[in-house]
């Protein structure tokens, strides 16, 4: 209402400079009054300038008083819907059951609601799970920016140029990346001791099972033994005889899963000679070390017929 009025009496030039400095003295002013004044001698505003600030500062007082007043309004629906304790009637128990109080007068002490101060505690809580929950509905309604930015023709040239070698660079770093794991699992191979003339090298990615009648025993050669699921041994090498020489008749697994109070598990695999690869026994002679008997003809060190075979086995 005032920037309306000091725009009509500035078009009708009933507004002076004099007049507007004393505006600005006045309780009502909007724009500091220091300001206006060296403003105005220096000649660097003029008053319909100056009308046009008191109008948009006013429009902005305006549009805040109007937020304010709509969360307002949205707070005092909300409590609106949210059920008030006070509102809330208990269930009276049985009057058969209902216990009352005397006091020493006399009288009768009758039960008191919550106190102002308890409602409005819990009303506040409400109010304030609210708040946060509306906070998280913003914050997940906001959509992504997307990117509009356009190039010239030759700029763009050089990003195409830049994505294309990218690519051509985390292909080249993915294949150097396989190739590594291929050299390494080749090392790991070659460190491994597959006997004299690497006999025992067709074991290696196979697995064995026997089940007798609590457990299921596996064996993979060179990897791993276990005992319905749990490790009881990772392949670790060979056992060296008595006389300081390995024989490659007995594997070693060790570093199983831990018994309770006890060591962790391992396994002895005892290898002979047979004509098909199978585990032959498996048991428990000590606690949470195992041992079993493993067949298989990379054990077979020269040319044996069915008959002496069997008689080993």
């Amino acid at each position: 209402l005032l920037a309306k009025q000091w725009y009509q009496r500035r078009v009708r030039g009933e507004v002076s400079t004099d007049e507007l400095l004393e505006y600005g003295k006045s309780e009502d002013s909007i724009l500091p009054y220091e300001e206006i004044a060296e403003m105005v001698e220096r000649g660097e505003i003029e008053t319909a300038t100056i009308v046009d600030m008191i109008q948009t500062q006013l429009q902005n007082r305006k549009e805040e008083k109007e937020r304010v007043e709509a969360e307002e309004k949205r707070k005092e629906e909300r409590r609106a819907k949210k059920p008030k304790l006070r509102d809330i009637v208990p269930t009276p128990p049985p009057a058969e059951d209902e216990e009352e109080l005397w006091g020493e007068d006399g009288k009768k002490i009758e039960k008191q609601p919550l106190d102002e101060f308890e409602q409005d505690h819990l009303e506040d809580e409400y109010d304030d799970v609210d708040d946060e929950e509306e906070e998280e509905e913003e914050e997940e309604s906001v959509s992504p920016v997307r990117n509009t930015v356009s190039y010239d023709p030759e700029t763009q040239k050089l990003i195409d140029v830049f994505e294309e070698a990218e690519t051509l660079y985390n292909e080249a770093r993915n294949r150097h990346d396989s190739v590594k794991r291929q050299l390494e699992d080749v090392q790991k191979l070659n460190n491994i001791d597959f006997g004299p003339e690497e006999e025992f090298f067709v074991l290696k990615g196979q697995c064995f099972e026997k089940r007798d009648e609590q457990y299921k025993y596996k064996l993979c050669p060179f990897d791993r033994s276990d005992q319905d699921g749990t490790s009881i041994g990772k392949w670790d090498s060979w056992e060296v005889g008595s006389d300081g020489v390995n024989h490659h008749n007995v594997m070693l697994y060790t570093k199983g899963n831990s018994c309770w109070q006890g060591p962790q598990r391992s396994t002895r695999v005892e290898v002979i000679c047979g004509p098909e690869n199978q585990i032959l026994s498996a048991s428990e002679p000590a606690k949470c070390e195992y041992a079993y008997v493993f067949a298989t003809p990379a054990a077979c060190t020269k040319v044996q017929d069915e008959t002496e075979i069997h008689d080993e086995l």
